[in-house]
């Protein structure tokens, strides 16, 4: 396993400087967020084009960070059929980015359940969009993973149980992030125990509290068992990255980009170095 750290927790960068500081902190990677957020612009896009991806690709590799994922954050549930076709034609830009960056993970989500919308029907929406989202990424020698959100659609570990039965032979991957998980009371160790072999990556992120009254705090203030979690990536055969998802700002934290970057440097390091990760 080795260290990084997601470009969404330095929204005020471009995605350039966030390269230089990320190797600066002294990480080993850096994961790129194409999801536009209330607090976050999306570092990179499907509309991004071929000279800013080479720029990026140039920087990573002069700074000596590898891109172990894209977070092509998008809801994929909305009513409007046309919605749910342009998302996704957005995971599949994403798809296309990783090519280019060298990227050989994406990771999704399914967005909430819409108004008025019936749960049965959300839910063949969004197991369709996986099926072909999949397809395309398998075609591009990309994998792809889901990330079970609190408050979505998908948030559940029997839904990433619940989707195998429904895709069989369809491939997807997880993308494991313990803090949505923890804040719905449901144990994030199951992820490991169960569905281990199908973790492609990872988020650190703490969570407190229970939903829809919860916070995501800094690494280290909140409730999750990381080192219990790492030692069973450890023996689950996981060597991918871990990284460091910073969104505690959203939450009242008040801390600088240095030591969001430092604090979170210190905290992955500690947990690698606890099993010889």
């Amino acid at each position: 396993m080795y260290s990084c750290f997601h470009s969404v927790g330095l929204p005020k960068r471009s995605l350039l400087e966030c390269v230089d500081l990320v190797a600066d902190a002294g990480y080993d990677a850096i994961e790129l967020n194409a999801e536009t957020l209330p607090w976050a612009p999306a570092h990179i896009t499907p509309e991004t084009g071929a000279a800013e991806r080479k720029a990026v690709v140039e920087a990573c590799a002069r700074r000596g960070l590898r891109i172990p994922a894209v977070g092509a954050h998008v809801g994929m549930v909305d009513a409007d059929p046309a919605s749910r076709a342009a998302a996704i034609a957005f995971v599949n830009g994403c798809t296309d980015i990783a090519v280019d960056v060298g990227a050989p993970f994406v990771h999704i989500l399914s967005g909430p359940l819409p108004e008025a919308v019936d749960r049965d029907d959300a839910w063949r929406w969004f197991a369709r969009a996986v099926e072909e989202t999949v397809a395309y990424a398998d075609t591009r020698t990309i994998g792809l993973g889901i990330e079970a959100i609190a408050g979505h659609l998908f948030h559940t570990v029997d839904d990433y149980h619940a989707l195998r039965r429904d895709l069989p032979g369809v491939g997807f991957k997880v993308n494991f992030d313990p803090s949505h998980l923890k804040v719905q009371k449901e144990d994030p160790r199951r992820v490991v125990d169960e569905l281990g072999d199908s973790i492609a990556h990872v988020h650190l992120k703490d969570g407190k509290g229970l939903f829809p009254d919860f916070t995501f705090p800094p690494l280290g203030q909140g409730t999750i068992d990381f080192a219990g979690l790492v030692e069973g990536l450890r023996r689950a055969g996981y060597g991918g990255a871990l990284s460091v998802e910073y969104e505690a700002q959203v939450y009242g934290f008040r801390e600088s980009e240095d030591e969001i970057l430092t604090n979170g440097k210190r905290f992955c390091d500690q947990l690698l170095a606890s099993g010889q990760g």
